[in-house]
């Protein structure tokens, strides 16, 4: 049988790089979009064009993620499901309805569908270090297998977003360990559990994009432009690459093998040495005045990636190695030179 991948989430960072990854590594991907204009925003892009997929790419329109049944026409044939699609916590959204309660039902849905469907192999879930940690970082390190308790009963309502989303990221990763005991599927589940992600981004296509629309990119430019976090963030990051590579690797691997089925990617890191990295890297620009130094506060915790380096066969990207991808693209937008 071939491998047909079918990705969630291709219109967001973690998503579309997945995408590239599994079309340049000559899979068949089938991409889920909620409209049509969602599904164009990938197969138009300029670094899927280069790939010249021909009819290995392919998109499935689904206006509503969180419906009952809406992944079962999407699922037929595919043998590899990589979910990337969960809600971000984005501060206009409303808690409930469109975080926590997105972030468990799709995921559920897909589980389910996946049941019926006969083909599928492995189900990899991209989660967050959160489900790890919980609202508040513990003192000792935590792993991707590590599973917060829920309270009893799960709260309906959340004072903000964040709160929600890291409450839905530990009801998922508890409602997917239970699907897989008490329903027994024929394929596996995983869950590839990175901190924040950083790296190229392919879909900001222009310096406006890589400051308001960059996912978690946003936070890096924020450091290297003069701005400023009101709040610290999760010291902690994951290279885009490895993000990529680690999906399909773990989308990959074969059910049989002996091991962990979940696998986090989180470098320990001090934001304050952002502007310092950039500096290094494009000292022409500093002095031009392009790149100036932010403030992003650093919420210091421990984590443990070490199957995740096992996984990957090393060491895991640096974080200077991805600002300076960010830096970099941020140049290249502007027509500037790197040196």
């Amino acid at each position: 049988m071939s491998t047909i991948i079918l990705i969630t989430g291709a219109t967001g960072l973690i998503g579309f790089r997945i995408l590239l990854a599994a079309l340049a590594a000559g899979h068949e991907v089938r991409y889920t979009a909620r409209s049509e204009d969602k599904a164009r925003i990938v197969s138009s892009n300029p670094a899927v064009r280069k790939l010249a997929p021909g009819d290995r790419l392919s998109s499935v329109v689904i206006p509503d993620f969180a419906a009952d049944g809406a992944f079962d026409s999407a699922l037929k044939g595919v043998t590899h499901v990589i979910h990337a699609g969960a809600p971000v916590p984005m501060p206009t959204f409303d808690p409930v309805t469109q975080v926590f309660q997105p972030t468990v039902k799709i995921s559920s849905g897909i589980l389910s569908s996946a049941l019926k469907t006969s083909s599928v192999q492995r189900v990899v879930i991209t989660s967050s270090i959160v489900a790890n940690l919980g609202p508040t970082p513990p003192p000792t390190a935590v792993f991707a297998g590590t599973r917060v308790p829920l309270p009893s009963p799960v709260p309906s309502t959340f004072s903000n977003v964040f709160e929600a989303y890291v409450m839905g990221k530990m009801v998922e990763m508890h409602n997917s360990d239970e699907f897989v005991k008490t329903r027994n599927p024929s394929f596996t589940v995983s869950h590839v559990v990175p901190g924040y992600v950083f790296g190229r981004n392919e879909l900001a296509l222009d310096t406006a994009m890589m400051q308001t629309q960059n996912s978690s990119n946003n936070f890096l430019v924020v450091g290297m432009l003069g701005g400023e976090l009101p709040m610290p963030i999760h010291g902690s990051f994951a290279h885009i690459d490895d993000v990529a590579d680690a999906h399909l690797r773990v989308a990959l691997l074969n059910p049989e093998t002996e091991g962990p089925t979940d696998f986090g990617i989180a470098t320990e890191v001090d934001y304050a040495t952002i502007f310092d990295h950039v500096k290094e890297a494009f000292p022409k620009a500093v002095v031009a005045g392009v790149f100036k130094k932010g403030k992003v506060p650093t919420l210091p915790m421990k984590y443990d990636s070490s199957d995740a380096e096992r996984l990957l066969g090393g060491k895991l990207k640096s974080f200077k190695s991805a600002v300076v991808d960010v830096a970099g693209q941020y140049l290249e937008q502007l027509g500037m030179e790197k040196a």
